[in-house]
Parts: C-alpha cells; structure tokens; sequence
C-alpha cells in the first residue's frame, strides 16, 4: 500500500488576534477594505472579516467590534438582537446617530452649536418637502446661485445628483423633497476633513469654480446645470497656493462636530468665503458618514489604530475559546489560512507594501 501523502502546507496557526466584522455594501468595501489596509491590519493581529448579510448577524463571529453602514428596518433589528446577545462587542456607529446624517434637513443642525464659540457656519437653505420651489415664497430669503440637493442620503447615485441654479426659472422641474442651499463663492477649492475618532485628516480638493454676478443675469445661458460629487472637480491652478485651514481650528471642529453627532466614523465639506466676495468666513456645506477613507492619505494605518482603540480592553474573543467549543469552530471557519494576506508575516520573511 502506498504510504499515505503529507500536505505540504503549514499547519494553522492559531495565535491571539482580534476580529473585526464590517457589514458595508460591495461599492462601500472596493472603497476601504483595500489589500493594503488588510495586510497592514494583519500586521498588527487585527483580522478583517465580511459579514454575511444574509444570515442572521448574532449566528456570526465571534467579533470583538462590529463596523457597519447598512440602512433599514432589518439591518437595525439585527444590530440590536446582535448586542443583546454580545453587549461587550462595541457596535459602531449607532444607528440613531446615523440617521440626521442621512437626512439634508438635519444633516447641518450640529453645525449651530459650534457657530458662536468656533466661527464656523452653514450657508443659507430651505428645505421644500412637497411643493413646486418655484411658488415657494421662503425663497425670496435666499440669494442666487443655489445648489439644488436631494433630501435623502441613502448611498445611491442619486443622491449625489445636484443641480447648481443660476436664477429662478432654473428652479422649474426640481422633483421635492429637496434642499435648497445658497451657493458660496470659494475659489474653487473644498476641504474635506475625514474624522476617525479622536483624529482629523484635512485634505485639499477642487470644487466648483466662483460665479460672476454677470452669469446670474445671462438670460442666454442655462438657468442651471447639473453635477454630481462636487470634491471630484479638478483643483484649480489658483488653488495650488491656497492656505490650509489651522490644524487647531481643524481639530476643534471635528471635536465638536464628534461630541454633538455622537459618531465616529465621517467626514464634511468646509469650504471658506472668497475674501473679494466676503470676509473669509468657513462653511460646512455636507456631512457623510462612514466616507471612502481609501482617499484620505495613509488611511490604512489611521483606521488600523482606530480599530485598537475602539477594541475592548480585554483578550481577544479569539484566544478566549476553548478547543472544539462552538464558537472556535466558528472562529477556525473564518481563519484565512495560509497565502491570502490576512495572517501576520513576520518582517524577516516578507514585507507589506502599503498603497498611500
């Protein structure tokens, strides 16, 4: 009888490490969960893993934190049925706290709060739920440009849709609920701050060009042109000198925006007042939650050191299970074995090529 072959492949090696399930949609994961970031949290014995989302999420793990952007009635029963059963698993973001980010009505409410003590504000806007916005009177409040925006923000394509309306006949055939927003000249350049905890990241991006007081009273031209995801504007020549916001106005920002939302994971869009049209005042213009960090520079490493701090000061939920309990079947399950970049390599037998 022919001796019995040995595989060749190394054993599993079932050292402590911590797991950290993300439940986001496909578009949302091409994103953030990058082989860089991957390696690189595998690096430092944090295990990324997918959640099925279609399975019961409290069947799932054993996780030691849970990261999500999912929306619906469901996903949210999940969430909670999930903590009862693991309430020392931290679940991040609440989805009560999500919920006025997904909404333009509410979205820049927390923003108020900071005006007086921070110098911070939010341009001029109307919300019009159900009625033509070119019979609404509340606009005779408003000035020319205004940037025309879906109310809902539910990740779809739509929701980025956008219409920049240069006089009032532009507004003829906006669809409700929608809000309008006064446009603020800003030298073509945005800011966006991503937060990931206790951090700020600014970085500089282009957005739409000033418009002259001349193109309002062109009755030849368009009364509005659409656009579609303002920070992918190319940066302007001009802009290449701008200034960046104070680092300390930056953290102070975010700190309050933090504390007043309840999040953890987002960004906004702060763009400053053309001094030829104003005095150089900063607006918040958008807030997302949970945004593509894979822009922000280094973000593999800001979001790798987020993860430990939001884990739980404890073991890992990994080396806690006994051999042969349910749980580290579940948990043998999951190991990605040997060759698919998950496992921590030693330095001396490889090195990790990170993707900035």
């Amino acid at each position: 009888m022919a001796p019995e072959l040995q595989s060749s492949s190394p054993r599993p090696c079932h050292h402590s490490y911590y797991t950290v399930g993300y439940a986001l949609l496909p578009s949302k994961v091409s994103s953030v969960v990058q082989p860089s970031l991957v390696a690189l949290a595998a690096e430092r014995e944090v295990r990324l893993v997918a959640v099925d989302v279609t399975r019961p999420l409290a069947e799932q793990g054993p996780f030691d934190l849970l990261v999500h952007k999912m929306y619906g009635r469901e996903w949210r029963a999940q969430l909670e049925e999930f903590s009862a059963v693991h309430p020392s698993v931290p679940v991040v973001d609440a989805p009560a706290a999500i919920d006025r980010l997904l909404d333009r009505a509410s979205m820049l409410d927390a923003v108020s709060g900071l005006s007086a003590s921070v110098g911070i504000a939010v341009p001029r806007q109307v919300v019009v739920n159900d009625a033509d916005p070119d019979d609404l009177p509340a606009l005779g409040a408003l000035r020319f440009p205004l940037i025309a925006k879906p109310l809902a923000v539910d990740g779809s394509a739509e929701s980025h849709e956008m219409r920049l309306v240069y006089r009032r006949d532009g507004l003829r055939g906006l669809r409700a609920p929608l809000v309008l927003q006064e446009f603020v000249n800003h030298g073509g350049v945005l800011y966006k701050i991503y937060v990931l905890g206790d951090r700020a990241t600014c970085v500089r991006r282009g957005s739409l060009p000033d418009v002259p007081q001349n193109r309002l009273l062109d009755v030849d031209t368009e009364p509005s042109v659409p656009f579609a995801n303002i920070s992918n504007q190319p940066l302007p020549d001009a802009a290449n000198g701008a200034d960046m916001p104070p680092a300390s106005f930056v953290d102070e920002v975010s700190r309050g925006l933090r504390q007043a939302l309840g999040l953890h994971l987002f960004n906004f869009d702060m763009i400053r007042e053309s001094e030829e049209h104003g005095c150089g005042q900063y607006f918040i213009i958008d807030i997302n939650y949970f945004p593509g960090y894979a822009k922000m520079p280094g973000y593999e490493s800001a979001l790798t050191d987020f993860f430990l701090e939001m884990l739980p000061p404890a073991t890992p939920v990994h080396a806690q299970l006994g051999p042969g309990s349910g749980l580290d079947i579940e948990a043998r399950k999951l190991d990605p074995g040997p060759g698919i970049g998950l496992r921590k390599v030693e330095s001396d037998r490889a090195q990790v090529e990170l993707a900035v």
